[in-house]
């Protein structure tokens, strides 16, 4: 149940982390302010901080000086409104600045293309401040919006207009995102294979991958609310389609994007079908956009681009015994824990310590010493540290019998019954721990892990 007292520390959260104004955010809380009795504090910090992209660029656009007195008169009130939190009278300031934009011409035609490419900017940030709403309404009409906007804009300036047509397919997208609308994704969907129609991937490149980027992104939300994998397939086929034209020096950053999006459907389709080439295809991507990206300007894409990579490498070296992708796979962790520390985030912390433990332990089987194996009793230990059994069970009961299992490992190294018959009994608790949270899926792997670990102890027992 969300309190009052954690609906403002939300807002408050929020506010502080990215410099917005705490009017805007009440304002956006306001109007479902009755329906957040039963509602996640987490979510909601979530849909606020999604918004925090929308609520910077009404800021940016509502701040640039113009010429006409009139309109700078309009926008002044609107940016006035817009900090106060009044987001009606901000829509309705707008308004009025588009009118007068159009200034009561009867056709579009009529329009130099300055004055239409103005009009049709007023209406995409009356589509933004539509997308401000927690509602579902707020994003079927920012969908309207942002189609109204790249027809007023159109020929003045295909670029923009097109551009505008994808936030028309991203506000839908938001739809299904956010609220399991499902026809927000169809909608989406449909709306960017028509504007596929038009676009030739030689001619136009960078719109049509931009434009194929959203489709996949569509695709992939679609099919994770029904559970339709071919959907991914199509999303993941998407991606290797552009990828096949686009450049990095055609668009770099959109270049990158893809390149991730394609690891990440690759990795987990290969995991899924037990597929090397789809694992390998997944780390070709990871490593194909590490080098393009600029640490400094996106750390966090970075950090994560690290992590998938380990994760990718950690497969592909379990999977094929292969020596040299596990300690890759353990250097790309250690690197994305640079930036996810301990302090800083210690849940993605905790997680990097308990993939580097189970990459230690694949690598563990090539040395006759123990210390590989004692490295990761104590990086599944520094995951515990975080991972506690009373607030994370589920993650608690899988580091604990990750520990277990390499403890197990090393019992059987050292033909120590003592340490095999501890890590026999913390793998056990480990299995009730996960029981006890409801994980059908993790019980099963982990009573896997205990079956194996008890031949172990049995066999240390009977050559005592």
């Amino acid at each position: 149940m969300t309190k009052p007292h954690d609906l403002a520390a939300v807002i408050a959260r929020v506010s502080q982390r990215y410099q917005v104004p705490r009017d805007i955010l009440l304002a956006i809380v306001a109007p479902v302010i009755t329906d957040l009795a039963s509602a996640d504090p987490d979510g909601l910090e979530r849909k606020l901080t999604r918004r925090v992209p929308d609520i910077r660029a009404l800021r940016t656009h509502l701040a640039q000086p113009s010429a006409d007195a009139v309109l700078a008169g309009w926008r002044q009130a609107a940016a006035a409104a817009c900090e106060a939190g009044r987001l009606a009278e901000l829509d309705k300031a707008l308004a009025q600045a588009e009118l007068h934009i159009l200034g009561g011409l009867a056709g579009l035609a009529e329009l130099p293309a300055e004055r239409r490419i103005a009009a049709g900017e007023a209406r995409a940030d009356r589509g933004t401040t539509s997308l401000l709403q927690l509602a579902p309404e707020g994003c079927r009409e920012a969908s309207r919006r942002f189609a109204e906007a790249a027809a007023i804009v159109g020929l003045a300036d295909p670029d923009r207009s097109h551009e505008l047509a994808l936030r028309q397919a991203d506000a839908l997208s938001r739809l299904g995102e956010e609220f399991a609308d499902r026809s927000g994704y169809e909608a989406a969907i449909a709306h960017l294979r028509t504007l596929l129609t038009g676009l030739d991937n030689f001619d136009d490149t960078v719109r049509w991958a931009a434009t194929q980027e959203r489709l996949g992104l569509a695709l992939v939300g679609l099919g994770a609310l029904n559970g339709d994998s071919a959907l991914l397939r199509q999303a993941a086929s998407c991606y290797r389609t552009t990828l096949e034209d686009l450049r990095p020096d055609h668009a770099k950053p959109l270049w990158i994007r893809l390149q991730r999006h394609l690891g990440t459907l690759a990795l987990q389709f290969g995991e899924a079908d037990g597929d090397v080439g789809l694992i390998e295809e997944a780390v070709e991507a990871f490593r194909a956009a590490l080098p393009a990206m600029d640490r400094a300007a996106d750390v966090q894409g970075w950090a994560r681009t690290q992590f998938d990579l380990g994760r990718a490498l950690s497969v592909l070296g379990r999977k094929t015994h292969g020596m040299a992708s596990l300690e890759a796979a353990f250097n790309a962790l250690q690197a994305a824990s640079e930036h996810w520390t301990h302090e800083a985030s210690p849940e993605r912390w905790a997680d990097i310590q308990d993939r580097m433990g189970s990459v230690l332990v694949a690598m563990g089987g090539s040395y006759s010493e123990t210390v590989v194996l004692e490295e990761a009793i104590a990086a599944y230990g520094r995951a515990l540290d975080i991972r506690q059994r009373q607030t994370a069970p589920l993650l608690w009961a899988t580091s604990s019998a990750n520990q277990g299992e390499a403890m197990m490992l090393l019992a059987r190294r050292r033909k120590d019954l003592v340490l095999a018959q501890q890590a026999l009994a913390q793998m056990v608790t480990a299995v009730e721990a996960a029981g006890a949270a409801g994980s059908k899926s993790g019980i099963a792997e982990l009573q896997k892990k205990l079956v194996a670990a008890g031949a172990i102890a049995q066999d240390l027992g009977r050559a005592q």
